[in-house]
């Protein structure tokens, strides 16, 4: 490959420096280790490619430990790691996204529960101030006024 044979090692570092910060800068870290966890995987599974069916089988052994919803959030981070390390784009691969539709087909995330303004009301009066006060007075500068 003449890219790193004709290139000189300090344009090669410079490059690699410019292209860590194509990641974002506020989560840089958590993509960092979700990087980490997937080359640790791929290692210790002896995976010496970044193929469609490496990243199926990781994925798949994640699926076993985590959500479905966490689990896009792991294929985004790889997604974006490997292409900036890498150079390998997996949004190209067939039958990844079909993989990760189909672990999420009939998951059902959990919904927060929310109070009723009568619920609100009755605890702002009947709480004891002694243990709630804070959290009454918080309440007021939110979207539950009296």
């Amino acid at each position: 490959d003449c890219d790193m044979d004709c290139t000189p090692p300090e344009i090669m570092e410079t490059a690699e420096h410019a292209t860590l910060d194509l990641l974002p800068t506020k989560s840089r870290e958590v993509y960092e280790n979700s990087y980490t966890r997937f080359m640790t995987w791929r290692n210790n599974n002896k995976a010496n490619s970044f193929s469609e069916n490496v990243i199926i089988a990781y994925l798949a052994d994640l699926a076993t430990k985590i959500k479905p919803s966490t689990l896009w959030s792991h294929y985004s981070m790889l997604k974006a790691t490997l292409n900036v390390k890498h150079g390998v784009d997996i949004r190209k691969y067939p039958k990844l996204v079909p993989y990760l539709k189909n672990k999420s087909h009939g998951y059902q995330p959990k919904k927060s529960k929310t109070l009723t303004m009568e619920q609100v009301q009755s605890f702002l009066t009947e709480a004891p101030d002694f243990k709630y006060l804070m959290t009454k007075v918080k309440s007021q500068f939110t979207k539950f006024p009296l």
